[in-house]
């Protein structure tokens, strides 16, 4: 079985740098709206999403094995 929790420091430092750049991401998208650049502004929010995931990866991966699982029991 995958490992699915946060048991090193290194987790816990990749997991805080994914967020560190999420937030200053979206500060890049919110002065790139308000800067008139739209499509730039929507493309950094999305990476934005996709960081704000990274630092959930552990959580989303267990979601995902309790749905899986419970789909296997009721086969």
């Amino acid at each position: 079985m995958p490992r699915r929790s946060h048991e090193s420091l290194g987790d816990y430092i990749s997991s805080a740098c994914f967020g560190g750049v999420a937030f200053l991401s979206l500060l890049n998208g919110l002065e790139a709206f308000y800067a008139g650049n739209i499509f730039r502004a929507v493309v950094i929010w999305i990476v934005c999403f996709l960081l704000c995931l990274a630092v959930f990866r552990y959580a989303i991966a267990r979601l995902f094995d309790s749905i899986n699982e419970k789909k296997n029991r009721k086969s």
